[in-house]
């Protein structure tokens, strides 16, 4: 299964692998990065199992969360791909 991202979706990615980088060791953003993309992978395919969000305004628009560590990734689900529309930090979002 494809994973693509929205706009914005990806600059937040971009953002938060700099923001580790520059927190951290030379190629700690790279590694975070690395560990985000395989957990991905391995979570998304089955995409179309996993439930709803449940946060009312992204259970409106149809979406579906997962989490990696402090980090909630909300996606639709498509016949032959995955769409990211969104990552944030979970201390931005209620239930």
């Amino acid at each position: 299964m494809q994973i693509n991202y929205t706009t914005d979706a990806f600059y937040a990615l971009i953002q938060l692998v700099n923001y580790i980088e520059s927190k951290n060791t030379q190629g700690a953003g790279l590694r975070w990065l690395s560990r985000f993309e395989k957990f991905l992978e391995r979570k998304l395919k089955s995409a179309s199992q996993i439930k709803l969000c449940n946060n009312i305004a992204f259970q409106q628009l149809n979406l579906r969360c997962i989490y990696f560590n402090e980090w909630i990734v909300a996606f639709s689900v498509y016949e032959d791909s995955v769409l990211i529309e969104a990552l944030l930090h979970k201390s931005r979002i209620s239930d």
